[in-house]
């Protein structure tokens, strides 16, 4: 019968759109709010896309790209097309991304920061992210030379953007450089980045080339790359020129390969890339050791650490009886969480996990902790809300939904929680209860200023608070709670935040890098000196005084991250601070906003194809060349793929496409083939039309529910032929529901806990033009746990299928080998891993697997080799036990084929980002057809 085997081309071609849209990955399915109505404001250059509630902000960020476009053009060199820009607010994420393909285009979460992360202050956030993202178009942009040749042939072929392979830290590095010198602020002058500086060089941290990259899991991670890729860019200009970031622009548009960042570096500076980053390691470890020494020498806060797990043990909060300190935790294996410490460090244990947040509050009787959290909102969007923990019996109570709340704090009565909330183009302070009720606004701010930190006064009677105001003023004030009002506490461009007040509440103790360490400072409300609170190094962060007064609990930052420290307190002895000094240049103007006119989205000229690539395929039996093509629209709603190609064995031309909708709470794809392969058995032509709908049920942070279904149409025959044998219809309807909550993290190798468990069902019938009759249902299972170490996993996997009807269809099974199809191809269906047996060795209208893996780290070496673009994550190594078959009639335990093996595997980045993991595994199989088997495969057996 036709369709012992078949071609799955749909994969590849999706393959292809996915390299396409690679930089746009955190634009995924179903990622804007199918409620979410767009509607677009232009200029000559721009074309603002956004939603409602968004029109003043989609206006201004018009008007400010266009300014800000034509800027970062004259200093580059390069025309830019029409930038396509994307306002969403669906997370309450402070964020931005770029990507040239298939046109200019950048995406803006439309939610202003909270004043306290890494962005630090601001004259505006809108100009900051348009700066920077603007700045990645243009670079991004740039093809000369064989580049700029192909680019005119091809179109804008996704292979043809040369400055997309630069290493890492020159693409964030340098928008970084143009966001710091485009703005009064920018991360260049964040003493907070100077800090990941200064401790890496002081502690012997300090990263090579090949580590800034974006797949470094150590930390500081994903920092790096901004961070380092910045400072080491602006010592390349302070030696050589303003020119010399676009003139290594240029010169890496040009060169071929394009992972030459050495070559690059050498003819734009005259030095090569490692021997420069290791000069300027040099140096800025020389000055940040002479600047260290200065520090030690006023006297040096000794604080004494209650974690020294690194990366993010930070918020401490002192109970109200000074007993615990909580803290928030935050690993590179393990769930974020909220801990529980003593003073002292003893008895440090785990009270609940969290979804992200780090703000703690407890309350006033001790029995509880408010904390902030993400959660999924109406499926599509990620919001922060409020939780109550009780810390004896870890039982959590949602307080708010939908809210979007960070930094909260209760009331001395027990009765109200205040916090930030964010509204897309400001954020306010409000009020709720903790029975989640009473919702009310605290402040009325206009556009562009951003609350944080807000603390109650012992008596209840005020809220101090951090609040940046626009032109990147970020100081103290308090409110009151019944009126409203704002009285100025601080006023200067210091980044002066997290404040707490002291028992008395005659002082408050907050967050300053004044004198360009973060430091802790306290103002006496009395008379409104300030004076030092901490002298140290690294920096001091979210301070807590105790109940008595008499130390403070801060987190400590080292080139490993934050630890939780405490420290005395006094006061009445402690030195007034030093005068602050702005050296920041003054914001700029806005421009007006633009005055166009707001038409409906519409999305066909973007689906218009922008290139076309040539596509080759070499096989056993022939040869297959040909062309594709694809497009997608900004906001990812519609996406399609074309490919055709000739075949030099069949003679005959090959066709597949899909096209994805991606509007509705269902994503829609309909993906078609006409495909003829060849053989020595002669051809066979395969036609097939699929249309899919898949519906996810359920989100939350830490799991995904989904449901999917299929209708299937697919002719096989042999071309030229009128024999009834030469021809079979199939027609099926194909559902999948699948839950999982596998989790991972930056140093796991393996899903680490958690699980995942889908349940798959085809229905093959006459009524649905098929030429046969039955069902298949097919159930996996998966579960991991963490076992004897950190990072080792004991990874479990039970599978199993049966088919009904067609009594004589023996063959709708296979075990042997590795799954090699799904559920619905018709025959020999493989979803079983039985190592150590010929691939597709038993067969039968039912099977059973079940797999069993213990895997543990080898070493993890975070590092590549200069700018070779391959960087060497993680080293695992893996025991296996694997039982299987396929059979018809009656099961029986004792016909189970097994078979047991070792591998090792590697987890690395191919161009300095996208994740590769490969495996070298020996097997031996031993039942009949068993024999001693290796293996080399691509991605973890399950």
């Amino acid at each position: 019968m036709p369709g012992a085997a078949r071609r799955d081309t749909f994969p590849t071609a999706l393959l292809l759109i996915g390299l396409s849209l690679s930089a746009a990955t955190p634009a995924r399915a179903a990622s804007y709010p199918p409620q979410y109505h767009f509607q677009t404001v232009s200029t000559d250059r721009v074309s603002v896309h956004f939603h409602e509630g968004l029109e003043p902000m989609a206006r201004q960020a018009a008007a400010m790209a266009t300014e800000i476009l034509a800027r970062h053009e004259a200093r580059y060199g390069q025309r830019v097309g029409r930038v396509h820009i994307v306002l969403v607010d669906a997370e309450d994420d402070s964020n931005g991304f770029t990507t040239p393909l298939p046109f200019p285009l950048v995406t803006l979460h439309a939610v202003a920061p909270d004043g306290t992360d890494d962005f630090g202050n601001h004259e505006g956030w809108l100009r900051l992210v348009l700066t920077h993202e603007l700045a990645h178009s243009v670079h991004l942009e740039e093809a000369r030379g064989l580049w700029g040749f192909g680019r005119k042939v091809l179109g804008r072929a996704p292979f043809l953007f040369p400055n997309t392979f630069a290493m890492s830290w020159m693409i964030e590095g340098l928008a970084v450089y143009e966001e710091t010198e485009g703005t009064a602020f920018g991360r260049g002058r964040n003493p907070d980045s100077a800090m990941i500086l200064r401790m890496a060089a002081l502690e012997g941290r300090f990263p090579k080339e090949d580590q800034a990259i974006y797949a470094l899991d150590a930390w500081p991670g994903g920092e790096t790359p901004y961070v380092f890729g910045e400072a080491f860019l602006r010592r390349l200009t302070e030696q050589t020129g303003e020119e010399t970031i676009p003139r290594m622009g240029r010169q890496h548009a040009t060169q071929f390969p394009p992972f030459l960042d050495g070559r690059t570096a050498r003819k734009v500076t005259g030095t090569g890339l490692h021997a420069g980053w290791q000069a300027w390691a040099e140096e800025a470890t020389r000055a940040f050791e002479r600047d260290a020494a200065a520090r030690e020498a006023r006297g040096l806060t000794e604080g004494r650490p209650l974690t020294a797990r690194g990366i993010r043990q930070v918020a401490p909060h002192f109970s109200p009886d000074g007993q615990w300190v909580a803290y928030t935790s935050v690993t590179l294996t393990r769930f974020p969480e909220i801990r529980l410490v003593r003073p002292d460090g003893r008895d440090d244990r785990r009270v609940v996990l969290r979804n992200g947040g780090t703000g703690l509050a407890w309350t006033p009787d001790g029995k509880a902790l408010v904390f902030d959290e993400f959660q999924v909102h109406g499926t599509f969007s990620l919001f922060g809300d409020l939780s109550l923990v009780d810390v004896a019996t870890g039982h959590v109570r949602r307080i708010t939904r939908g809210v979007r709340a960070y930094d909260a704090d209760v009331s001395p009565d027990g009765r109200a929680v205040v916090f930030a909330r964010k509204m897309g183009d400001r954020s306010e302070l409000f009020t709720v209860g903790l029975d989640g009720q009473g919702l009310a606004a605290m402040t009325a701010s206009a556009a562009g200023v951003e609350w944080s930190g807000p603390h109650w006064s012992p008596r209840g009677d005020a809220v101090v608070a951090a609040r940046l105001l626009p032109g990147g003023w970020l100081d103290l004030v308090r409110v009151d709670p019944a009126t409203g009002a704002v009285e100025q506490l601080t006023h200067d461009r210091a980044k002066d935040v997290e404040p707490t007040l002291t028992p008395d509440g005659a002082e408050v103790v907050f967050r300053s890098d004044r004198d360009g360490v973060s430091n802790l400072y306290a103002l006496r409300l009395a008379d409104r000196s300030v004076v030092r609170v901490t002298n140290v190094l690294g920096g001091a962060f979210q301070p807590s005084v105790s109940p008595d007064g008499g130390s403070v609990a801060y987190a400590a930052y080292s080139a490993a991250g934050y630890d939780v420290h405490v420290a005395p307190l006094d006061l009445a002895s402690a030195a007034p601070a030093e005068p602050y000094v702005d050296d920041h240049p003054a914001p700029r103007p806005d421009p007006l906003p633009a005055q166009g006119e707001v038409r409906p989205y519409r999305p066909g000229s973007m689906l218009l194809p922008r290139f076309w690539t040539p596509w080759v395929e070499l096989g056993d039996t022939e040869d297959r060349v040909g062309l594709a093509t694809g497009g997608s629209d900004a906001l990812f709603r519609h996406i399609w793929a074309a490919r055709a190609t000739y075949g030099t064995g069949s003679e005959r031309i090959n066709a597949s496409g899909f096209y994805l909708y991606d509007r509705f709470r269902p994503t829609f794809l309909v993906a078609a083939e006409d495909d003829t392969s060849y053989s020595t058995s002669g051809l066979l032509r395969t036609t097939q039309i699929d249309l899919e709908a898949t519906m996810p049920l359920r989100r939350t942070v830490r799991s995904i529910q989904s449901l999917s279904a299929t209708w299937r149409r697919e002719r096989e025959q042999v071309p030229g032929s009128s024999r009834p044998g030469d021809r079979t219809d199939f027609g099926g309807i194909e559902t999948a529901w699948t839950i999982s909550n596998a989790l991972r993290y930056p140093y796991s190798i393996s899903p680490t806990e958690g699980g995942q468990l889908q349940v798959a069902w085809l229905h093959e019938a006459k009524a649905l033009g098929s030429d046969l009759s039955l069902d298949k249902l097919t159930v996996d299972a998966r579960l991991y746990q963490r076992a004897i170490g950190e990072r080792d996993v004991l990874a479990l996997r039970a599978g199993g299928g049966t088919t009904w009807g067609e009594p004589q269809f023996t063959r709708s099974f296979a075990v042997g080998g590795y799954g090699d199809v799904g559920l619905f191809d018709i025959v020999r269906s493989n979803d079983a891993v039985l190592r150590g047996y010929p691939d597709n060795a038993f067969t039968g209208r039912s099977y059973a697997a079940v797999n069993a893996e213990y895997r543990f780290p080898l070493f993890s070496p975070q590092r590549g080799w200069r700018s070779l673009p391959v960087f060497l994550r993680h080293f695992r190594g893996t025991v296996f036990f694997d039982a299987a078959n396929a059979w018809s009639g009656t099961f029986r335990v004792a016909d189970l084929k097994t078979s047991a093996g070792a591998s090792v595997g590697l987890d690395s980045a191919i161009g300095f980002a996208l994740p590769l993991t490969a495996e070298l595994s020996l097997a031996r199989g031993f039942d009949e057809k068993g024999d001693t088997k290796v293996y080399f495969r691509f991605g973890l057996a399950f």
